[in-house]
């Protein structure tokens, strides 16, 4: 997308080539009228590049559209829940993408033109967020991941890699531990897994913290809906950008996510994750994790003190095959806020795994 200084320098360079032809035409009426021409032409084209600069963000089917991709997409009633799912490219190898809060698929469309060259995917919406169903209930890691080895079977892929970001990272694990046979490898990016190491601790100091304050608040469904019902938008920029450290979110660039969660029972379904960590962390403490000692595992953060956070979880757990890569330029929001690099550190990681000589990283 153009910026702002972008769209104004080509105008004002536009401007001065065309003033400089003026000048020098002015001898002969019809070159002058010609030149007028290109000065009004170039002022219309800067306009619609300035109209493009601020449009309203872009969903990952219109992106896939943008790099030549054919996608699919559908909604299948799997587990009890209708999800809806794109299905894009047609690599030998699948790679399931699962977004976070406030977000949908869509979130990944910064990164499908790369990926897509490489391997199959598939972008589901998970249970209550997006085009998917808002059920009353059942928003616990362990059914939500359900809802996604179902998808698997409906679209008859036996394996995958799997990768999650934020809340799509504590379903991917989750997904893990019931379905440890279905994965070609696990890859997480900034999120924190309750019921793993750290988590007392986390108990302690999360209230306080500005980066989790909000897991206790917005466990309080009721009151986290009464507090921001009609003010989705408003909400989304604030999360999103107290956690951000490249960019500035406009409400231009979330419209898809705050048009989700404006749906009826929007906010609810996605504060019910938030209200589901005490269960989620029963679920992981009881879970046997032997199944996943050689599964490999990439586990991504952004710098800063808690960046190798779900690394150490995870080498905690017993994973003998964990891979840990922090990224710059980020704060919390990896494919949005610093996709190149991700990209990169996603496709030498799969990549690798795909060969059978593992990555290359520093642990």
């Amino acid at each position: 997308m153009l910026t702002t200084r972008t769209v104004f320098s080509v105008v004002f360079s536009t401007l001065g080539l065309a003033r400089r032809a003026v000048t020098r035409e002015i001898w002969c009426r019809e070159r002058l009228k010609r030149a007028w021409l290109i000065l009004v032409t170039a002022l219309l084209v800067c306009l619609k590049m300035t109209s493009a600069s601020v449009a309203e963000q872009i969903s990952f089917e219109a992106a896939a559209s943008a790099a030549g991709v054919a996608v699919k997409t559908g909604t299948v009633l799997v587990n009890g829940v209708s999800i809806y799912y794109r299905d894009i490219g047609g690599g030998s190898e699948t790679v399931v993408l699962l977004h976070g809060f406030p977000e949908t698929g869509d979130a990944f469309a910064p990164v499908i033109g790369e990926l897509t060259r490489r391997f199959r995917l598939i972008i589901p919406d998970m249970r209550g967020f997006g085009r998917s169903q808002r059920t009353p209930d059942g928003y616990d890691t362990k059914t939500v991941s359900a809802d996604i080895e179902k998808l698997l079977d409906y679209l008859k892929i036996n394996q995958a890699h799997l990768v999650g970001h934020d809340l799509g990272a504590r379903v991917a694990f989750a997904f893990a531990l019931q379905f440890p046979q279905r994965l070609r490898s696990l890859t997480v990016g900034e999120a924190f897994i309750e019921g793993l190491a750290g988590t007392e601790r986390m108990k302690q100091v999360g209230p306080t913290n500005p980066r989790t304050r909000h897991f206790a608040q917005y466990a309080r469904v009721d009151e986290a809906v009464a507090q921001y019902s009609g003010k989705e938008e408003e909400l989304i920029l604030s999360f999103m950008n107290s956690r951000t450290k490249a960019r500035q979110f406009t409400a231009a660039d979330v419209a898809l996510y705050s048009a989700a969660l404006k749906r009826e029972d929007g906010l609810r379904a996605g504060f019910k994750y938030y209200e589901a960590f005490a269960a989620d962390e029963a679920f992981v403490v009881q879970s046997d994790k032997s199944g996943l000692r050689d599964l490999p595992a990439l586990a991504m953060g952004c710098e800063g003190p808690g960046g190798d956070i779900l690394f150490r979880q995870f080498t905690g757990a017993g994973m003998q095959r964990v891979v840990r890569k922090i990224l710059n330029g980020c704060a919390h929001w990896i494919f949005e806020e610093n996709p190149e690099e991700t990209l990169s550190a996603l496709l030498e990681f799969l990549s690798g795994v795909s060969a059978g000589s593992g990555a290359s990283f520093p642990r």
